[in-house]
């Protein structure tokens, strides 16, 4: 359980990185041609949600914080299929396949008791 907990954590930290890297490179080609750049939410508020599915994997015998963060995870399956839907934005199928891993994290810590 403990290298699952890492996988997860080190997939979570590249996949949070790497959105962040594509919405900077993005508004700077949005400038290029003279765009205005997305507003200072879109990197921030998916980041943030995403911190707490890390802090579940960091405290895995806290429920309440297990709890919270498997809202904030089907928050984010949540509107990673809404963008794949009206967007087609394939590359979420990661954060998806991300999440899936992320819940079944979730059900074996609950099933395991108080200590993972």
């Amino acid at each position: 359980m403990l290298a699952f907990r890492w996988i997860l954590g080190l997939l979570a930290v590249g996949l949070g990185g790497g959105f962040v890297f594509l919405v900077l490179a993005g508004n700077a080609m949005r400038r290029s041609f003279g765009a205005s750049p997305n507003g200072p939410y879109v990197p921030v508020l998916p980041v943030l949600a995403l911190v707490l599915p890390i802090a579940a994997l960091i405290a895995p015998q806290c429920r309440p914080l297990l709890h919270v963060a498997a809202l904030a995870a089907l928050g984010l399956g949540i509107a990673c299929v809404w963008q794949i839907v009206t967007d087609a934005a394939v590359v979420l199928w990661f954060g998806i396949a991300y999440l899936g891993l992320w819940f079944l994290f979730y059900a074996r810590s609950l099933a395991a008791g108080t200590n993972p």
